[in-house]
């Protein structure tokens, strides 16, 4: 799975974490919590692929993949933590995130959604309809260790209903690294995705 320019910023939401901790570090000490935490807002819009294999899937959490061209659809609430060393530490764990399957034909999942996104701009393209859609619960645990390295991990786990009447089960993970803003190794290697049928 290649990472494009809009994907950089989507891969395990890392990368869209810096504006988030910017905007509540500010204020940091009128809004703590008793418990030692900011409560704020975060952006969702996880990706989630199985790399070109049989059959082809892309997971998007947070929207439908017309929701996800412009911006990261979704949102949860996150607590974010200060650490006395400078790091900062935020936690997700939110229930009842849309979740939106597609199948295609070849291409990784940035791939795809470039292609969908770039589609969009004629009028006349017909809108891409999920295989399944349905909600997952949503964790995510990011710690930023430093201005140039932040470790990684968000899952789902949930269900979907396709258009044929057919139930699955969902879950999907990233686990990774970001040096200076680029993940760390292939995506191949940190992000997982299994479907399973659970009824006809």
């Amino acid at each position: 799975m290649r990472a494009s320019n809009r994907s950089k910023t989507t891969i395990g939401g890392a990368l869209a974490t810096a504006a988030l901790v910017g905007s509540v570090l500010g204020p940091a000490t009128a809004q703590a919590e008793p418990q030692g935490y900011i409560q704020d807002v975060f952006p969702v819009g996880y990706v989630y692929g199985t790399f070109d294999e049989d059959p082809n899937l892309t997971l998007i959490v947070g929207g439908t993949v017309e929701e996800y061209c412009p911006a990261d659809p979704g949102a949860a609430p996150v607590r974010v933590f200060l650490r006395n060393d400078g790091a900062v530490d935020l936690k997700v764990n939110d229930k009842d995130q849309p979740i939106y399957l597609y199948k295609q034909t070849v291409g990784d999942a940035f791939d795809w959604i470039d292609g969908v996104c770039s589609e969009l701009s004629d009028e006349d393209t017909d809108v891409v309809q999920p295989y399944a859609s349905g909600t997952a619960d949503l964790k995510v645990r990011i710690s930023i260790i430093s201005d140039d390295l932040v470790d990684v991990f968000n899952s789902v786990n949930g269900e979907l209903v396709a258009s044929d009447g057919a139930e699955y089960r969902v879950r999907a993970s990233a686990d990774l690294i970001v040096e200076n803003g680029v993940p760390v190794g292939n995506p191949a290697d940190f992000v997982s995705l299994k479907l399973t049928e659970i009824r006809r």
